[in-house]
């Protein structure tokens, strides 16, 4: 079981209570954390180091968007998110994945064997 610590980070902590073993926002003892006081703390923590105020679910979305920039396939941040169904994944985020576009914008490229800029033949 491996508990967020809202100062310390991620630490592994076998005595968790089987109640909660599949969060990740547990305390030390294994009991949940209540919503409202961890967000409380993530405001904390961020005043603390002079960082400007986001809601703690932002961190969800800027999670998905580093894994969607990083070549992460879809199916895989769906699943590390919690959507339940990756349909909701692509309406949020596909829109950021530019190299699949590139990848095709290439593949059109190569099928309709549209030359290189500069190597435009003539047509006098």
């Amino acid at each position: 079981c491996f508990v967020l610590h809202p100062f310390h980070g991620f630490t592994q902590n076998f005595g968790c209570s089987q109640k909660w073993l599949n969060c990740v926002c547990v305390d030390s003892l294994g009991n949940l954390i209540i919503p409202d006081k961890l967000t409380q703390r993530f405001g904390n923590l961020l005043k603390a180091n002079g960082l400007r105020h986001i809601r703690f679910h932002d961190l969800r979305h800027s999670c998905a968007t580093l894994l969607v920039h990083s070549g992460t396939p879809i199916n895989n941040v769906s699943e590390w998110v919690g959507h339940s169904d990756v349909t909701t994944t692509m309406k949020f985020y596909a829109h950021l994945d530019g190299s699949s576009k590139q990848f095709s914008a290439d593949k059109m490229k190569e099928a309709l064997k549209i030359p290189e800029p500069g190597r435009i033949p003539s047509w006098q």
